[in-house]
């Protein structure tokens, strides 16, 4: 055998085996099996979903996964996630930036009587969309409301309660609508300083 000929034999001994190399690809993409145990809700709850989507348990049980896994990498909470979709689902609110919500605070300055008497009066026929939602103590409603935005609650007690404005100039406005919120709760009081609205419940 020539010196040539040893070289290709070799060099086609060394080359990988395209064919195998598929196979064993294919292999890979076998499906792992996974015994797990469930209880009589969780099984319901993937039964139902097979139904609505006409596909299969494993199917629902992949979802899932790929679900939670996009649910814990974006890090908020259920309780945020599905206020925020309350809030913007059905169209009933807007997003708002920061810098122009303040930018609207500076143009109104003091506002009109009818202003502030129209933002009273919708804290007001907020209530009873609030306690439709199942929101009745004041905590639950300022958590709720918080998600909007317009402060961060900082829980002082069981009963004194500290909003941190978002845009401090946004101070007669917040205060304005939960006064109207707060309206029929005579055990409320309200009291604001630059930057903050404190809420206690006597």
């Amino acid at each position: 055998m020539s010196f040539d000929e040893t070289l290709r034999k070799e060099h086609l001994i060394g080359k990988p085996n395209i064919k195998r190399r598929k196979m064993n690809s294919s292999t890979r993409r076998v499906p792992k099996r996974l015994t797990v145990s469930l209880d009589e809700e969780s099984l319901k709850l993937i039964e139902e979903s097979q139904f609505k989507h006409k596909t299969s348990k494993a199917d629902v049980v992949r979802r899932a996964v790929h679900f939670y896994n996009e649910f814990d990498r974006v890090g908020v909470p259920l309780q945020a996630l599905r206020a925020y979709m309350d809030f913007l689902a059905k169209g009933e609110h807007t997003i708002c930036d920061v810098d122009l919500w303040e930018a609207l605070f500076e143009e109104i300055g003091e506002g009109s009587k009818k202003f502030w008497d129209e933002v009273y009066k919708i804290g007001e026929m907020h209530r009873d969309e609030y306690a439709d939602k199942g929101l009745k103590s004041v905590r639950e409603i300022l958590e709720y409301v918080e998600k909007a935005n317009l402060y961060r609650l900082s829980v002082d007690s069981e009963n004194s309660f500290t909003l941190i404005l978002t845009v401090p100039k946004s101070r007669r406005f917040v205060r304005t609508f939960f006064e109207g919120l707060f309206r029929s709760l005579l055990n409320v009081d309200i009291t604001d300083t630059y930057g903050k609205i404190r809420i206690n419940v006597r």
